[in-house]
């Protein structure tokens, strides 16, 4: 049976995460997720992950959009466009999503699921594990593969296209037995088979 901790934390005594990290690092890696996510459920297309940067090849848009998530500046073909200061939570997301493919003069499209799984679940990752733990999603040494890190090195967890997930002690597991279920549990199993931290138990164990 798979098992999992809560997800509350006792800050004071087991998590520094944030603490001597920039609130505008932070929000701007974050919010870089969230847009991407936005843009494929509205235009379909590919992904991919750079040292600092997402991009998107969208199916029907002329050029690649590319979203910097150390300035928080987007570019597309010869327009770009910033997000960080413009985000206003009373209006959330979407209104910013709107906004940035106005100024981007890409067209409007409704939102629908989009079938692009390891995404939404790296996604996911960021935006329970990014401001509390400094979990990142980088590219692999191979291509395919994706490295999940935990802060500046201290740990690392890989994902291959294949959806096999392999830890730092050598455990492989494939993650695509999780695609059923919602994508934030499936985000707390993937964080907690790398043994990132004592209070998320492994799911195979």
């Amino acid at each position: 049976m798979m098992r999992i901790s809560s997800i509350a934390y006792n800050q004071d005594r087991d998590c520094i995460g944030c603490a001597i990290r920039d609130e505008k690092q932070i929000s701007t890696y974050i919010l870089s997720f969230q847009i991407a996510d936005q843009l494929l459920s509205r235009y379909q297309g590919k992904w991919g992950i750079s040292g600092n940067a997402i991009t998107l090849l969208f199916t029907d848009l002329d050029h690649p959009l590319t979203i910097d998530y150390d300035s928080g500046i987007i570019n597309y073909g010869s327009l770009t466009t910033a997000f960080y200061h413009r985000y206003n939570p009373a209006k959330g997301l979407t209104v910013l999503v709107e906004d940035i493919c106005s100024d981007l003069a890409i067209p409007q499209s409704e939102p629908i699921e989009y079938e692009e799984y390891f995404f939404r679940l790296f996604v996911k990752l960021v935006e329970i594990f990014h401001a509390r733990c400094n979990v990142q999603i980088l590219p692999g040494k191979n291509e395919g593969k994706w490295e999940i890190r935990l802060g500046e090195g201290e740990a690392s967890g890989w994902i291959g296209k294949d959806g096999i997930a392999e830890n730092r002690f050598g455990e492989k597991i494939d993650i695509k037995q999780w695609q059923s279920l919602r994508i934030e549990k499936a985000a707390l199993y993937v964080f907690g088979f790398n043994s990132f931290c004592k209070n998320f138990q492994c799911p195979i164990k």
